[in-house]
């Protein structure tokens, strides 16, 4: 995949100009492989990455403990961490015999089981390996304060130029979205949060459920207290169904986010029908006239699995978030984009027209970061940089933790979203 150190320096002038724009080009495929290989920031990608940071592990968690109420996999020990967060939870009995399945990143090398009684107090705190077959929660009760702990949160960035090159900020839509019980065991919440919109286009988003579930065996509701949708009556023209659940063309349910992410982050003070604002929010990191600031708007799902079982196994493993464009400034073609373990998927739209395998290449247009304070590249600035002689800000950089390292290697600096370059991320 090397190019020419001249032709690697053209691309990057052809970056910049792409940049500027912020607007989808047509796509042309004569040449595609090799466009993508000069624009794409990193020299290399190793065959068969998979593009995911995240592995699902089972383990049993047992144990004779009086007054439990509740059972946890937590990703630390909350009485001598911060930013602890709940990778799973179930309720329980004195004697604990529970199959606990979590969803924990790729560069985590231990979990903590722990069991509460009903008021939240902790009975007992192990730490384990990720992945334990068996956790025995012992006897020991801990001492001191413990600190608060959250729900486990992720990141999804995507870039919307696909399936033509992007700038490779991964900001062009950032959602992050966290999972959480609720007093039904039945039912499980997830807390969808729009960070930021870095595209001066209109953007459509959804969830798909991933699991195998069909769309009638669950049941999808909001919180009337949240939306998206702040002018119901406006025409809608990507997802033109209003219906928060829709079926997918496989028969999946989906969540239907919004139909455009601008007025989804953004509360026009006018008319239904005027003009929508289209910058990019919550991006830049200085004075920009195509940039704007605007507080993430938080929406609340609730998912019925009509089965306690199943939603106390279901992980964020088990969710697709896609974002839908329109290919071209007008008309009705539309192109989803997934993150890589969902890339040729056709969730609501056929666009690929049976040509999917034409597209399956070693690029990815939206990334999942397991890490709840991730901080995404600020507007222009690549995820990483790792080409040749090539140098110059990048987001994600440091020696050993970088993301073009972890294009080189899947097994390599699976950390690199822990250490930004300053003044690189928002």
């Amino acid at each position: 995949m090397k190019k020419s150190v001249l032709y690697t320096l053209l691309t990057f002038v052809a970056i910049a100009s792409a940049i500027t724009s912020c607007v989808r080009d047509d796509f042309r495929y004569y040449g595609y492989e090799n466009q993508l290989e000069g624009y794409f920031p990193v020299d290399s990608i190793e065959s068969g990455h998979d593009w995911t940071l995240t592995s699902v592990c089972t383990s049993l968690v047992k144990g004779s403990v009086p007054g439990a109420a509740k059972v946890r996999i937590l990703s630390g020990d909350p009485f001598s961490e911060d930013g602890v967060e709940i990778l799973a939870e179930a309720s329980t009995t004195s004697g604990i015999s529970r199959n606990m399945t979590y969803l924990v990143p790729k560069a985590q090398t231990t979990i903590v089981a722990a069991a509460q009684d009903a008021s939240g107090n902790y009975l007992r705190v192990v730490k384990a390996g990720v992945n334990s077959d068996v956790i025995d929660l012992g006897s020991t009760t801990p001492t001191g304060t413990a600190n608060t702990v959250t729900p486990q949160r992720m990141f999804y960035c995507f870039e919307a130029d696909y399936p033509n090159p992007g700038d490779w900020d991964y900001n062009d839509i950032v959602m992050s979205i966290t999972k959480e019980p609720t007093d039904d065991e039945e039912v499980i919440a997830l807390h969808v949060t729009l960070d930021a919109v870095g595209y001066m286009a209109q953007i459509a988003a959804g969830i798909r459920l991933t699991g195998g579930y069909k769309n009638d065996e669950v049941t999808i509701s909001r919180d009337e207290a949240t939306t998206f949708v702040r002018y119901p009556d406006r025409e809608r023209t990507i997802i033109k169904s209003s219906d928060l659940q829709l079926k997918s063309l496989t028969g999946e349910p989906v969540i239907n986010l919004f139909d455009d992410a601008h007025l989804a982050l953004y509360h026009l003070s006018y008319v239904d029908n005027a003009t929508v604002v289209r910058k990019c929010f919550n991006t830049y990191t200085s004075s920009n006239s195509n940039g704007a600031i605007q507080p993430a708007v938080t929406v609340t799902y609730y998912i019925d699995f009509h089965d306690a079982y199943t939603a106390r196994h279901f992980t964020l493993a088990e969710i697709d978030p896609f974002i839908v464009v329109r290919y071209g400034t007008s008309g009705e073609n539309f192109w989803e984009v997934h993150t890589y373990p969902y890339k040729l998927s056709e969730v609501l739209f056929n666009y690929y027209n049976g040509a999917a395998a034409s597209y399956n290449n070693g690029f990815s247009w939206a990334l999942a970061i397991p890490y709840a304070n991730f901080r995404y590249p600020a507007e222009a600035i690549m995820i990483g940089l790792n080409k040749g002689t090539i140098t110059g800000g990048a987001a994600y950089v440091e020696k050993g933790h970088s993301f073009g390292e972890w294009m080189l290697d899947h097994t390599i600096a699976q950390d690199w979203y822990l250490y930004p370059a300053s003044g690189a991320v928002y």
